[in-house]
């Protein structure tokens, strides 16, 4: 199944980021083309605050144990501010070298091989797709190994994986907690 995102993202992290979440976050910031809101030692509701500046978004909030990004909370801003639509729960793997990755700024397309995150597909609109993709896309797929529900990998306009993975271990979310 193809989708297409409906909404735009802002990202930013949990207070005192490491050095790898910002990693992550500058990546999907270049990734998508969206804003990236430092957070610095503001509060949660000063970011709130600041987000809706940007009309129809999403705000994804990177969150870290032991210095590594292991949470996706995914608020509606223009809904409910106070609790997120989704919370997911990752791993991921960063390439060890920067490398540049060539981005098409146009709309990200989704390709969506599994089925263990059909609640996600509220936020993506299915589309057909008549010719061969020549921008960016994200492959969902179920993870070989048995720890995680789903492997998301990035793709960049040329066809080559950027090498930024997210392996989903969990999800959470008002019509299925704890899957």
């Amino acid at each position: 199944m193809i989708l297409k995102l409906n909404t735009n993202l802002i990202i930013t992290t949990s207070r005192k980021p490491s050095q790898n979440t910002r990693r992550f976050a500058q990546f999907l910031k270049h990734y998508f083309d969206c804003p990236y809101l430092n957070r610095g030692k503001q509060s949660f509701n000063k970011m709130i605050n600041l987000s809706k500046e940007y009309k129809d978004s999403l705000l994804l909030v990177l969150t870290e144990t032991k210095g590594n990004p292991s949470n996706i909370d995914v608020y509606d801003i223009n809904t409910d501010s106070k609790s997120p639509l989704f919370n997911i729960y990752i791993n991921v793997s960063l390439p060890k070298e920067n490398k540049r990755i060539n981005v098409n700024q146009k709309e990200i397309l989704f390709i969506n091989k599994t089925n263990h995150l059909k609640s996600l597909n509220e936020l993506f609109t299915e589309i057909k797709v008549n010719e061969r993709i020549k921008n960016n896309y994200i492959v969902i797929l179920d993870d070989d190994k048995k720890d995680s529900l789903a492997k998301i990998e990035f793709i960049d306009k040329t066809g080559e994986n950027t090498n930024y993975s997210i392996y989903v271990k969990g999800l959470n979310d008002d019509n299925n907690k704890g899957l």
